[in-house]
């Protein structure tokens, strides 16, 4: 009779390494830009400091909404990947041509009798 021998199997090594504040690689990153992109609309001069102000804390607060956010068990970015791949697949974008009027171009006129050249190409 051979012997019974038991093994336990981790369930989440499909999971990502947490690294801060229980934040993946990939959630970490969009929090790292969206700080340093708010910092850079902080301390550039293009603005008065409201707007500013105001500018820097929306981004930062995109990035941690982007980095911490879920909702009905998904993170915030899948929402938005959804979002966009829905819009693009259910929407068709065409060009209405007909309100344009395009200029007409002047071509010199050719004598009546004259016949475009034509070639004929054969093989032997």
């Amino acid at each position: 009779m051979l012997g019974h021998m038991t093994a336990r199997v981790p369930l989440d090594v499909d999971l990502e390494d947490r690294l801060l504040y229980g934040l993946t690689p990939t959630r970490l990153a969009y929090l790292v830009v969206a700080l340093v992109s708010g910092f850079a609309l902080w301390s550039s001069p293009w603005a008065p400091t409201p707007i500013r102000a105001g500018a820097a804390l929306l981004t930062i607060g995109i990035g941690a909404v982007a980095s911490w956010g879920r909702w009905m068990g998904r993170s915030a970015d899948l929402w938005l990947v959804d979002f966009i791949l829905f819009s693009a697949r259910s929407h068709q974008v065409t060009w209405n041509t007909s309100s344009l009027r395009w200029p007409q171009r002047k071509t010199a006129k050719q004598p009546p009798s004259a016949q475009p050249a034509e070639t004929i190409v054969t093989a032997a």
